[in-house]
């Protein structure tokens, strides 16, 4: 190892440790004096902080191979206070930033403080996690499966002749399943009674598509939104144990999405795409916007500002 490596090697461990310390202190401030960190949380801290090292990284690749004149991607420009508070709730909910689809960090420059916001996104993989955890009746199972139009899908719901919600389902033609006409999730619990059909239409993915800020992963990924939307749809049915749950962690998260959502539309003139699916590999595109930019009242400039590249995150209202 060169030392120049080893250098970098200490810097990041210095700042992995600070950075642990960090969301250790705000836990303490945010869950109560008598709470501190089990190892387990330790553990998942030091992965949050892993996921987010690499992610500045790989965004300041993109920056500097781009030549753009923007702030650099470094921890020294993150809000740690704000990144601090967002992963306490992200850890009380056991989430596990190196698992796929657990969390995406997203930076949003933020004109007031010069540095950059990060976007703790929880991906679908991590609310289908925490949600079966935190389950009233812990489900043994959930199926998600996307109906397509050669398929043969008949729900049985509960009636006076029927005590047990069930479906039947066959893919006919695996190799050639024609376009998809809907989805549908199904609750499976020890006792069949309180099993649970939830059925999507494409009605139902039309009009997440269209709660979208851009359609360019619905246009390059249908599939894999539509399933999106069915897990979101499906999970949501799970009836949440405050007794199972740290109820503060779980308000913090759940509702964090909408409300970013708005706070960055109104102070930020940028460009993001996301997608939380395995396979998509493009790294989200952030529009820096200086704080006096935004206060501008030319007219001309205000219209010509709205057709230029405008926020742009998927999160569908579901």
């Amino acid at each position: 190892m060169s030392e120049n490596q080893e250098k970098k090697q200490n810097e990041k461990q210095v700042v992995s440790l600070r950075f642990v310390q960090n969301v250790e202190k705000q836990f303490t401030a945010e869950m109560g004096s008598s709470l501190q960190f089990t190892e387990y949380e330790k553990t998942l801290a030091q992965h949050l902080f892993l996921k987010v090292d690499q992610a500045l990284k790989d965004f300041e690749d993109k920056r500097l191979s781009s030549k753009q004149k923007k702030t650099p991607y470094s921890w020294d420009n993150i809000n740690m206070s704000k990144l601090a508070l967002d992963a306490v709730h992200r850890i009380a909910l056991g989430l596990d930033a190196l698992l796929p689809n657990h969390i995406h960090p997203v930076p949003y420059f933020n004109g007031k403080t010069q540095k950059y916001d990060l976007d703790l996104r929880v991906g679908y993989e991590g609310k289908d996690y925490y949600r079966r955890e935190m389950a009233v009746d812990k489900p043994v199972d959930v199926i998600y499966e996307l109906v397509h139009e050669t398929d043969t899908f008949i729900p049985r719901k509960k009636s006076f002749k029927n005590d047990v919600e069930y479906y039947e389902f066959e893919i006919n033609n695996p190799f050639e399943r024609g376009k998809i006409i809907g989805g549908f999730g199904y609750i499976m619990h020890e006792d069949p009674k309180k099993n649970k059909l939830i059925i999507v239409t494409n009605d139902d993915f039309d009009k997440s598509r269209k709660y979208a800020q851009s359609d360019t992963f619905w246009s390059k990924h249908p599939e894999k939104m539509k399933y999106k939307v069915l897990v979101h749809r499906t999970i949501e049915r799970l009836q949440v144990d405050p007794k199972k749950i740290n109820t503060k962690s779980f308000a913090y998260v759940e509702g964090q999405e909408d409300e970013e959502r708005i706070k960055r539309e109104i102070e930020e003139n940028a460009n993001t795409e996301i997608i939380d699916v395995d396979e998509y590999t493009e790294e989200p595109i952030v529009e820096e916007t200086p704080e006096n930019d935004k206060k501008d009242n030319n007219p001309k400039e205000k219209d010509d500002s709205k057709k230029s590249e405008q926020l742009s995150i998927e999160t569908p209202g579901f």
